[in-house]
C-alpha cells in the first residue's frame, strides 16, 4: 500500500533566514493560500546555512516565531547542483508532508528561475515566485510593517568597503548604496538575516 498519499499535501518554502525568503512567506500569506512549511539546508560541519552565513539555531529560533514547522537538512559543502537535487529528492520523498508546491524569494533573476521551474517541473512540482519583479520600494513598505529588523549577515568580498555585517538593512541602507550595487544584493553582493523584536 502506497502510504504517501496519505500525506497531507503542504507547500515548501524555500528559507534562508534573510529578507527574501521572509518576504516571499508575507506575500504568500497574505493571498491567502495554504500555509507553507519552511525548508533549508545547512552545512553539516559548521552548522551554518551557506552564503546568508546564518547559523541553523537561528533558523530554528525563526521557525518557531513564525510559528510554521521547519525540515532542516545538513549537507555537506560545497555540493555540486546534481548531488543538491538529490537530497532534495530524497528529503521530498521521506518528508511529513507531499510535496507539490515550491516557494522561493527570487526578485528578478532570469537565469536561476528558469533553472528552478525546470528542475522542478522535472520532480513534477510546481514553483512560485511571490516577489517576483516587485520594486524595492513596495518591498521596503512590506517590511516596514513587519515587527522585525533585517541585517546584513555577509557581504561579498568586492563589496566589503561599502556595506558592512550588522548593518541594518532598511530605506537608509537601500539610498546609501552606489549605483552599481543592486538594492537587494540579489546578485550576491550581501545577504541578510530576519532578527524578530
Amino acid at each position: 500500500m502506497n502510504t504517501s498519499n496519505q500525506k497531507p499535501v503542504r507547500p515548501a518554502l524555500f528559507w534562508s533566514g534573510g529578507k527574501d525568503s521572509f518576504l516571499a512567506l508575507r506575500v504568500w500569506q497574505q493571498s491567502g493560500k495554504q500555509e507553507p512549511f519552511l525548508f533549508t539546508t545547512y552545512d553539516d560541519e559548521s552548522g551554518i546555512v551557506p552564503f546568508q552565513q546564518i547559523p541553523i539555531k537561528n533558523i530554528y529560533r525563526q521557525s518557531v516565531h513564525l510559528e510554521l514547522p521547519l525540515l532542516a537538512v545538513p549537507v555537506s559543502y560545497p555540493v555540486t547542483n546534481q548531488k543538491y537535487l538529490e537530497v532534495l529528492q530524497q528529503v521530498f520523498n521521506s518528508a511529513p508532508f507531499q510535496v507539490k508546491d515550491t516557494i522561493f524569494g527570487d526578485l528578478h533573476l532570469q537565469d536561476i528561475r528558469d533553472w528552478r521551474e525546470q528542475q522542478f517541473t522535472e520532480m513534477d512540482i510546481k514553483t512560485h515566485f511571490p516577489i517576483w519583479h516587485k520594486t524595492p520600494d513596495q518591498l521596503l513598505r512590506l517590511l516596514e510593517k513587519e515587527p522585525a529588523e533585517i541585517y546584513i549577515r555577509s557581504v561579498t568580498d568586492e563589496f566589503k568597503d561599502e556595506i558592512k555585517p550588522g548593518d541594518l538593512f532598511n530605506r537608509e541602507f537601500v539610498k546609501s548604496l552606489p549605483g552599481h550595487v543592486d538594492p537587494f544584493g540579489e546578485k550576491g553582493e550581501f545577504h541578510t538575516e530576519v532578527v524578530f523584536v
